[in-house]
């Protein structure tokens, strides 16, 4: 996770088409992150969120596969890429415990 002016960015994976100034995590770091919360539960909380598109066009990092529009996810402190969610879903990877301390903090309210 990156903090830069108060906000905590997470999901920029190596190899993203972000720019590599923003995409220095590791995916496998992600594997470990073994969450509490229920996926579904995060699933969609993260789909209700607004997005802020981008015209940047973004493939899935391991097939090329078309994914449409980049954008970012903002949820109060933290931010995050719209093909976070992508990878989230469709593998076996979790999300930054202090992701998940802020979500278990609004999920429960």
């Amino acid at each position: 996770m990156i903090t830069q002016n108060g906000v905590k960015a997470f999901g920029f994976f190596k190899g993203m088409e972000y720019g590599t100034d923003y995409c220095v995590e590791d995916f496998e770091t992600y594997r470990a992150f073994h969450n509490s919360l229920p996926k579904h539960a995060v699933v969609a909380h993260i789909e209700a969120l607004p997005v802020a598109y981008t015209s940047l066009r973004v493939t899935d990092m391991f097939t090329g596969s078309a994914l449409g529009n980049g954008g970012l996810y903002n949820d109060g402190e933290y931010t995050f890429p719209i093909d976070f969610l992508h990878y989230y879903k469709n593998h076996d990877i979790g999300i930054p415990p202090e992701y998940e301390q802020y979500l278990k903090g609004i999920l429960s309210a």
